[in-house]
């Protein structure tokens, strides 16, 4: 297990606050689980699509070490949410998300070991404060990010973004929503999106992608070739699946069998570098 990363709440003036009310909204929230640990309360929010984890904790005291360098003026709620530190800024974000309703809601500030201070919830400093602390934990464990593939942090969001609503699009019938494949290079950390276009029938494309697998021409197996030279050729014949969906294509019934026959017929060029396949939850964005 990486490092912990911890964002601490705290109130100006006061610490009271509606507890019954904060419980309520945490146990409203998808993913989420409450649980007692005696006098502690316990949120556990375990994001099966994201394959993320995090921890809300209300306290019966202060976890916070040199508490008394802060500003006077804002009171330890006790409360804090934390995570592991290895993880790519998209879900960690689902947790800001939170964070921000929280304190809005209650009145709350924001804390973390790495803060100059107390603060009123700005959203670009927590990403920040997070991202700085991921960094330098690679900087401090670099042959503990050997272990994991990059891909940028965009291209991330667009994949995660995408699994989260997939399940709406599993409502147009008949149609397959083409699966990723995730990629490496031997010995390097750079990694590839990939989607699996060997199917038969009217299939949508997820985006991000960079490689297209279809089968080999004269019973070969198949083969990786380029997403660029792939969409250009079929491009004709793509609609998109949802106009607020602008990099999410389909292609329709009526014309899947002119995409087959182009799948089929055009000699496209093999990418021949060598490749294995990796999990998405073995992928950075750092």
């Amino acid at each position: 297990m990486s490092m912990m990363f911890r964002y601490y709440f705290f109130k100006e003036g006061t610490r009271v606050y509606d507890k019954a009310e904060l419980l309520t909204y945490l146990e409203a929230q998808p993913f989420m689980t409450l649980k007692n640990d005696g006098p502690i309360k316990k949120a556990y929010y375990n994001n099966t699509v994201l394959d993320f984890n995090a921890l809300f904790v209300l306290n019966t005291k202060s976890v916070i070490e040199r508490i008394e360098r802060l500003d006077p003026k804002y009171l330890d709620l006790n409360i804090y949410v934390e995570f592991e530190v290895l993880n790519n800024t998209y879900k960690v974000e689902k947790i800001i998300d939170m964070v921000e309703i929280i304190c809005r809601r209650f009145g709350f500030a924001v804390y973390n070991e790495y803060f100059e201070n107390v603060t009123p919830f700005k959203r670009n400093v927590l990403i920040r404060a997070f991202e700085v602390v991921k960094d330098a934990y690679k900087k401090k464990y670099e042959e503990e990010f050997l272990t994991y593939s990059r891909l940028s942090k965009d291209t991330l969001k667009s994949i995660y973004s995408f699994l989260e609503i997939k399940e709406q699009l599993d409502d147009l019938n008949d149609y397959k929503i083409l699966d990723y494949i995730f990629l490496k290079e031997k010995d390097t950390r750079s990694a590839y999106v990939c989607i699996d276009a060997t199917v038969d029938g009217p299939f949508i494309i997820p985006p991000a992608a960079k490689l297209v697998k279809i089968k080999a021409k004269n019973d070969r197996g198949y083969i990786y070739i380029s997403y660029q030279d792939f969409f250009k050729k079929i491009s004709k014949y793509l609609t998109l699946v949802d106009s607020r969906l602008y990099d999410v294509f389909m292609v329709d019934e009526k014309n899947y069998k002119k995409v087959k026959k182009i799948i089929t017929k055009t000699k496209f060029d093999e990418v021949v570098v060598y490749l294995e396949k990796i999990e998405l939850s073995n992928v950075m964005d750092i």
